[in-house]
């Protein structure tokens, strides 16, 4: 199956192209997810960190759903552990349900 070009993804997802975006490269599974974490606004500041790492996570996840492109699970890793640390350091008890979620979520 051959992947979408970054510029075809900004398109279809309706995202600003981003400048410093090295398009000329060959379109990776990985770089998509870059792509697109780095495209992530973010709508609260005021959330605890572990949260809006949490929604950018899951608003990337959509929108490769929406693409109908699979990321290799070793990919999330990264974000898995950033995530579970970032709850672990916290002190706020603001989303417990959300806060559980994403634990879920790390821990697999």
């Amino acid at each position: 199956m051959s992947l979408p070009s970054y510029d075809e993804i900004a398109d279809r997802l309706g995202l600003a192209k981003p400048i410093v975006w090295d398009r000329d490269k060959r379109t990776t599974r990985s770089g998509i997810r870059k792509m697109l974490m780095a495209a992530y606004i973010e709508r609260h500041y005021k959330d605890p960190p572990w949260y809006r790492l949490w929604m950018q996570t899951m608003w990337v996840r959509a929108e490769l759903k929406e693409l109908g492109i699979a990321i290799p699970a070793d990919l999330w890793d990264e974000d898995k552990a950033r995530l579970a640390a970032k709850i672990a350091a916290t002190t706020d008890v603001r989303y417990p349900e959300e806060k559980e979620r994403a634990l879920r979520w790390a821990r697999r």
